[in-house]
């Protein structure tokens, strides 16, 4: 400011004031962001919540000395509630909790940095920059390390039917940026000096709104009435992870899900499906690779010694499996004794099929005997489906493990470091998708927190689309037992919601200790058990079998806004670094002479 200050006129807050106000409003955003997710699930007030950080991006940080330093510990701080039950399962995973808030708290001033460099350098209004902006944060957050899309802002408004229609071309991303556009016009109006400027603040976020909603409303009008429908028995028992984990426990597990399940088809007859969580069955089921030889002692315990085989040295010729003194070959054994121990591990499993007398998909762990493995074991998280018959008839291995909670990377490597992880093992990821036609009808596995993944479910039914075998339901196994009933569970539930529609598939899900669901493709909440308690659901589900945007291109909206919100930091940050490197040349001496004219100017 140059002149003289008016009077009655205020002056600038002095830096130590302006942090104040920066870390203020940052944890005030912090509270009332927190408080738009379970448990407190205010989620209208969402369309408020991010007043304190928009009015820092709006008006600026002033002479703060250390404003993104603050807004990082309010993010830190919002991050911690929202996340809280991330240290419940084991005491390391506090280290975890930590660890991850500290690094999704890096968002906020990135937020409030990347909204204010658009509006006061770029001349952006607020109601454009600050969704682009969003949207662009919740793009790198579910891309970065694997990708956290729990807590997005998008997921407040899973009751909101109609309007988080637009999520299957804009993905859960797209309305968390709706909803940002909203507070951002409320925040540039409460801003604005003059009536002009807040009215045309409003017209945007009400246009906004209004197009979305028309949007909406036409998608579940034109929903498909599928006359095929699949009946399907979800049962959910309350396990809570150190009973599942306990070995002397895993009796007990069974006979609660047998139980249940007993108990559901004397009431209701069979259904086309049953339904079991992640890893119900507690004991693994086995395969050994061809090339993967036993050990001797172990042929023998199954097998018993290696004996003349009968009619050998009575004139009768030898089998191929023999050698010259009639006793069984080493590789026919070994042969043998793989199927035998292979199939004990699927007879209590084909045993529990046939008393139910229909298809069963249970969760169920794997492990594959290998010499590829260092430790000559890979285990995989399964999804098992097996017929009346008690026959297996397809397994789906779960494709994207959970960084830091199924395997640690680089593990496979390194083994010790599993040792710094209550992880007594890491999961191998599997490898393509699965469908079984159960009852006419194309049904696809999935585990645990893929639904919490857009591109996971995008990838498994994009595959199985690209074969001519697109599902007509999805099923999700999950065990939430690790979070003792917290709000982890609803947010799991929301993210589901979201890829039922970004898919326009219908999704089944069987959670032990809940929230076992039936979603259909508009993303309505059909069927829901109950919070830490044993239940059945027993569900018709319809087919949809509409495409959309978001399965045929992916995520474009949210792509665009990361690459424009990435371009901001390499304009201002790498480009000034680059620029500040470059070898300057001297100044060149200035040196007056004569040139003898007659103009009176010297040359230089």
């Amino acid at each position: 400011m140059t002149g003289a200050m008016q009077e009655g006129e205020p002056g600038p807050i002095p830096p130590r004031g302006a942090d104040r106000r920066v870390l203020r409003l940052g944890l005030l955003g912090a509270v009332t962001m927190f408080l738009v997710h379970p448990p407190a699930d205010l989620w209208m007030l969402a369309w408020l919540a991010p007043a304190p950080w928009l009015i820092l991006a709006r008006d600026g940080v002033g002479a703060a000395r250390h404003p993104w330093r603050s807004l990082w510990f309010a993010g830190l701080v919002h991050w911690l509630l929202t996340i809280h039950w991330l240290r419940l399962p084991h005491p390391a995973t506090s280290l975890g909790w930590v660890a991850l808030s500290a690094y999704l708290a890096i968002y906020v001033p990135l937020f409030v940095w990347g909204t204010a460099r658009l509006v006061k350098v770029f001349r952006w209004p607020l109601v454009a920059a600050a969704p682009l902006v969003w949207m662009g944060c919740e793009q790198l957050r579910g891309s970065i390390l694997g990708g956290f899309t729990l807590g997005g802002l998008g997921h407040t408004q899973w009751r909101w039917t109609t309007l988080i229609q637009i999520a299957d071309w804009a993905g859960a991303g797209g309305v968390g940026g709706l909803v940002m556009l909203g507070a951002a016009a409320l925040s540039s109006a409460a801003g604005a000096r003059r009536w002009r400027p807040a009215a045309v603040s409003l017209g945007w976020g009400a246009a906004a709104l209004a197009l979305a909603l028309v949007y909406g409303a036409g998608r579940i009008a034109t929903a498909p009435v599928d006359g095929r429908c699949l009946d399907i028995l979800l049962v959910q028992g309350s396990i809570d992870t150190e009973l599942k984990h306990d070995p002397d426990a895993a009796g007990e597990v069974l006979a609660e899900y047998d139980g249940l399940t007993r108990g559901a088809l004397a009431e209701g007859g069979r259904p086309d499906l049953i339904v079991w969580p992640e890893t119900m069955w507690r004991w693994p089921i086995l395969e050994i690779e061809p090339d993967h030889e036993l050990p001797a002692d172990v042929v023998e315990r199954i097998l018993g010694p290696a004996a003349r085989a009968a009619g050998h040295g009575d004139g009768a010729g030898g089998s191929p499996g023999e050698n010259d003194a009639g006793i069984e070959s080493a590789a026919i054994r070994q042969a043998r004794c793989r199927a035998i121990l292979e199939q004990d591990r699927i007879d209590p499993l084909a045993a529990h099929a046939r008393r139910y007398g229909t298809t069963w998909l249970v969760g169920v762990d794997r492990q594959l005997a290998s010499n590829r493995s260092a430790s000559g074991v890979f285990h995989f998280n399964s999804a098992l489906f097996l017929d009346a018959g008690g026959v297996p008839v397809g397994r789906y291995d779960k494709m994207f493990p959970v960084a830091f909670g199924e395997t640690v990377p680089l593990a496979d490597r390194f083994p010790i470091l599993y040792r710094l992880t209550p992880l007594p093992a890491g999961l191998t990821a599997g490898r393509e998708p699965l469908v079984v036609t159960v009852a006419g009808l194309r049904v696809a596995p999935t585990i645990c927190y893929e639904t919490a993944l857009p591109g996971a479910i995008r990838v498994v039914v994009e595959r199985l689309a690209a074969h001519g075998e697109r599902p007509d339901l999805l099923v999700n196994l999950t065990n939430d037992g690790w979070f003792w009933g917290s709000s982890e569970l609803d947010m799991h539930l929301a993210s589901g919601i979201f890829r039922a529609v970004e898919v326009r598939t219908p999704l089944a899900i069987a959670a032990n200790t809940g929230f076992s669901a039936v979603i259909d493709g508009c993303g309505r909440l059909l069927e829901r058990g109950p919070r830490r308690a044993t239940a059945t659901i027993r569900a018709s589900v319809h087919p949809d079998g509409r495409t959309s945007p978001w399965l045929l291109t992916g995520p474009v909206p949210t792509v665009a806004c990361g690459a424009i919100l990435l371009l901001l930091v390499v304009e201002k940050v790498v480009f000034p670094l680059f620029l500040r490197r470059r070898p300057t040349l001297p100044a060149a001496a200035t040196v007056l002479v004569r040139d003898g004219g007659s103009d009176g100017v010297q040359d230089r």
